[in-house]
Order: structure tokens, then sequence, then C-alpha cells
């Protein structure tokens, strides 16, 4: 019987360190776009940590930025300035990596994510980069647009299922699916991006990953239309309507969810730092 591996509970120290390796990403990443009038925005549990505590919220364990397809590619020409303690990561610079979002990751660190440990790819501490292209106005083109996205995301999802379904039966069916190879959900990826173009739609999501707000989408301007916000001490790009994104995403953000439910989202199975 396959045995699972264990989420980390980290301690309050370990996920401050987490937290403070993070912040060194972001501030990164915020320096080479700022460089080159790359536009993103801190995004989900970041943006509401600097609005509602002006840091982290004090249990998440993740850091998160948005972009416009637009300014990634942008972004994906300049990433080599990041410096030497960095690594961008998407599908074309870790073979190995296969998600439809990127990250930014931190050498000489560890944060592999539950069910991940087997993936021959950089495996640091990181933050998220979530791309965005054009959701469609209209619910025919929503629904075809979000179908090939859940079918594409599957296919890439297959390198973690194929070792880590809970029964036999169905590793086998992962492992027939993981015979597509990742590519051709890539290739797809693009053409969904390339026919919904975020110049022809009012709102944008991402393809890489499966949320409500994703496939309603985001207002265009969230992304264009920016300012800064403080958090821990430094200011990063956020939305100019801040309230209208978090209670799109949220609802009422300001209040404090239940004491069971503030937990972070990272589900670690390793983590080391760098010594």
């Amino acid at each position: 019987m396959k045995m699972a591996q264990e989420v980390l509970k980290l301690s309050d120290s370990e996920l401050r360190k987490l937290q403070l390796e993070q912040l060194d990403i972001l501030v990164e990443f915020d320096r080479v776009c700022r460089k080159h009038d790359i536009k993103y925005i801190i995004d989900s549990g970041t943006l509401l940590g600097a609005v509602r505590h002006k840091g982290y919220i004090p249990w998440d364990d993740d850091a998160d930025v948005r972009m416009l397809r637009s300014e990634y590619n942008k972004f994906c020409e300049v990433a080599d300035e990041l410096g030497n303690d960095y690594f961008f990561q998407n599908h074309k610079t870790d073979k190995g990596y296969p998600w439809l979002y990127a990250k930014v990751r931190k050498n000489g660190t560890t944060a592999v994510r539950i069910g991940q440990e087997r993936l021959n790819m950089h495996q640091g501490i990181f933050i998220d980069i979530f791309v965005c292209d054009g959701v469609p106005d209209n619910r025919f083109l929503k629904r075809i647009r979000d179908s090939v996205s859940f079918v594409n995301r599957k296919i890439l999802y297959s390198a973690v299922a194929k070792d880590n379904a809970p029964t036999a039966a169905k590793r086998a069916f992962w492992k027939m699916v993981h015979l597509i190879h990742p590519n051709i959900a890539h290739g797809i990826d693009h053409l969904v991006g390339t026919l919904f173009n975020e110049n022809n739609c009012s709102r944008v999501g991402s393809n890489g990953y499966h949320h409500p707000v994703e496939i309603k989408g985001f207002k265009k301007e969230w992304l264009t239309d920016l300012t800064e916000l403080e958090f821990e001490g430094h200011l990063f790009l956020a939305p100019k309507d801040y309230d209208g994104c978090l209670t799109f995403i949220y609802g009422d953000y300001m209040k404090l969810p239940p004491l069971e439910e503030r937990t972070g989202n990272a589900e670690l199975t390793h983590l080391s730092f760098r010594k």
C-alpha cells in the first residue's frame, strides 16, 4: 500500500523564516520589473496581507504575484537579470517543471510541496507568478476556455497523480494520461491565450489555476491601473482599486477567518534554508 508523505507542521520561527525568504525573492522580482517598467500586482493572500496587516497574514506560507501575458512575456526576456541567488522557473527553463504558471525560486533552499517529491525539477523556496490571458464575455466561449484549460491542467497534473493517486487503478489511469507529452498541453495553452487575447477581453484570468475567480476573470484594469502598497516594510505594485479586487476574491476581506481556518496553503513535505 502506498504511504503518503506527511505535511510539515512549521514552528512559528520556521514559518517566519520561510516568509522572509519569500520576501527576499519578491524584492528581487520587483527590482527587475521596475527596472524594465513591467507591470505586476501582488496577488491573493499577499495583497490581502498588505491591506489588512501591512505584511504577511500571520499564518500565510506563500507569496503570489499576477501579471498580464504581455507583461509576463517582457519579464521572460529579462529574467536572466535576476541575481545569482534566484532561478526563474517555467516549463522552458526547467524541463521537469509541469505547470502553466511560473515561479521564482531561491537557490540553495528546498520547499517541496506534497506529492511533488519525485518531480525532477528545481525545488527551492518560491513565489508564484500567475499569468493572465483574456476571459471572454460570451458564456459559451467562456465554457470552452475553461474546459480546454481543465483538460490541460489534468494532463500536466498526471506527473504528480501517477505516483500519488490513492488506488492502483487510478495510478494506472494517470500513467496513461502521462503518456501525453506536456508540450502538447503547453501548446494548447498558447493557442487558448492567442484566441482569447487580453486585448480583446475586459476580464482576464490564469489558465493554469482552477478557481472561480479565474473562471469569471479579474477586471483587466486591476492589473494595469496600479498603486503601491506597503508589505513588510517594502512597497510593491498593487491594484489602485485594491478594495474591489479583494472583495471580488474574498468578499468581506477585513473579517478574520475562524481559528480553525487560519492555516497556510503550501502543504510542504520538505523545507530547508541556506546555511
